[in-house]
């Protein structure tokens, strides 16, 4: 009978494979932990939070445009677009000229009607998208700056409509 196994001698094996491979997952999943927390306080380290400058620089620009300029706000230019035919647009903007220089009402209303024949001839695609919107306002300002012999420095547009 030396050569029969006994019964409990298996059992045994199979409880003793059962709990290392237990004890490897458990190790291997502490070994992951601790590695994703390693790695999760190394990268917080190198991501800085936000400076906090551009929030006060943003005040300043917004505080010199009100205390040293002036602003004449256009009235409301509201115009049918180039293409489509069905198009319109309505646009309120704002012209901020330099600092002691006040827009004569005459000289506010020729660029009033220099932007509507401007969006007059203007389409959808031209203005559609973020650098359209920057397309359009950097061309406003050329016209304004032109119409007023540089006394406009910026033009602030305060909404933007279009309908098809």
């Amino acid at each position: 009978m030396a050569g029969e196994p006994e019964k409990g001698d298996g059992k045994a094996k199979k409880d003793s494979g059962i709990k290392a491979l237990l004890l490897a997952g458990v190790i291997l999943t502490l070994v992951a932990a601790g590695g994703g927390w390693f790695l999760g306080t190394q990268i917080g380290k190198e991501i800085a939070p936000p400076p906090v400058e551009p929030k006060n620089q943003a005040q300043k620009t917004a505080d010199t445009i009100a205390s040293n300029s002036s602003v004449t706000v256009l009235t409301p230019i509201l115009t049918n677009m180039a293409a489509p035919n069905n198009a319109w647009i309505r646009v309120e903007c704002s012209l901020v000229s330099q600092p002691g220089e006040v827009l004569a009402p005459s000289v506010a209303a020729e660029i009033s009607n220099d932007f509507l024949a401007f969006l007059r001839n203007s389409t959808i695609a031209q203005i559609k998208g973020a650098s359209g919107l920057m397309n359009l306002r950097e061309d406003l300002v050329d016209r304004a700056r032109t119409r007023s012999k540089g006394k406009v420095t910026n033009v602030l547009i305060s909404s933007l409509v279009i309908e098809q």
